[in-house]
């Protein structure tokens, strides 16, 4: 009986990785699907899960930059929120509940769950560097005097 229990793959619930991923962005959950993937031996869509972690990363990284000289525009308000909601449907509706599915299916109950604990600290750990990154950029943009911001006038 310990060597059935040996031989399950490790996995993270996979479902709790796509609704985690609302609020830590679908880098989270697609790294822990690629994860999963792999635990699995699915190579294939191992890479395109992180391929989905390097895309998102990306995309966040360039929205820090750009951010600041977005501004004076009305939309850029929204940007982030709209960013996270449609990368979001994009990496579910793509491959996140593609592994919900496969588990359902075919792997069932037959994996020894990972914890979540590890993750859910480096997630809050992400949004936190994320808020630290974005407060740097924007204090460097302010006292560099190249802040696109207008300020308002002294009284």
């Amino acid at each position: 009986m310990s060597d059935k229990q040996t031989s399950l793959p490790k996995l993270f619930n996979p479902t709790a990785a796509v609704v985690l991923s609302l609020v830590f962005t679908p880098m989270f959950g697609a790294f822990l699907h690629g994860l999963n993937w792999r635990e699995l031996g699915d190579d294939e869509s191992a890479a395109r899960s992180m391929g989905w972690v390097r895309g998102t990363f990306i995309a966040f990284v360039l929205y820090l930059v750009v951010d600041p000289f977005l501004q004076s525009m009305a939309f850029a308000r929204y940007l982030m929120m709209a960013m996270l909601v449609g990368f979001w449907f994009s990496w579910a509706l793509s491959l996140g509940f593609r592994q919900v599915r496969f588990v359902r299916e075919f792997v069932k109950d037959n994996y020894e769950p990972q914890r979540l604990g590890k993750a859910i600290m480096l997630g809050a750990f992400g949004w936190v560097a994320f808020s630290a990154l974005a407060f740097t950029i924007m204090l460097f943009l302010h006292v560099t005097g190249l802040d696109p911001i207008a300020m308002p006038p002294a009284s």
